[in-house]
């Protein structure tokens, strides 16, 4: 059994969903709040890495944080970043612990409305708290918990 399989098989007990790959939140890109698209620049010039994977490493801090990011405070006036850039292989993977974490605060995960702009806020807010803990590459270790 693949890694993945096993995340959709741990989903599908946890909110007893079929099918759990055909009803994940459907989006194409997410547009970016511009203070955060500045943020993001100028961590790629600390770290070399890009904006993308920026992203990812600040979705998952967001998703730790147990408080829930209001989507108001994050307008969608920046960068423009595609699913599939944005995700990349991990795409099924982070989806799924969104979808964990909504679920824990409560949300209606058939609400895919709601869900988009709870996504963006979780990724402005992770950006946002990543580049307040990134002064350089080597920083990243301080993120790993042992």
């Amino acid at each position: 059994m693949t890694k993945i399989a096993c995340v959709l098989g741990y989903i599908k007990d946890i909110f007893g969903i079929d099918n759990f790959e055909e009803k994940m939140m459907r989006f194409n890109k997410i547009i970016l709040d511009k203070r955060i698209s500045q943020k993001l620049s100028i961590l790629k010039g600390r770290t070399g890495l890009t904006p993308n994977v920026l992203c990812r490493f600040g979705l998952i801090l967001s998703l730790k944080d147990p408080t829930v990011p209001d989507p108001k405070w994050y307008k969608q006036d920046g960068q423009e970043l595609m699913r599939h850039v944005l995700l990349g292989d991990l795409d099924t993977v982070l989806i799924c612990l969104f979808n964990q974490r909504a679920y824990k605060d409560g949300f209606n995960l058939q609400d895919e409305k709601l869900l988009r702009e709870l996504f963006r806020a979780h990724v402005n807010r992770g950006a946002e708290l990543l580049y307040n803990r990134i002064k350089r590459l080597e920083d990243f270790m301080s993120l790993i918990t042992y």
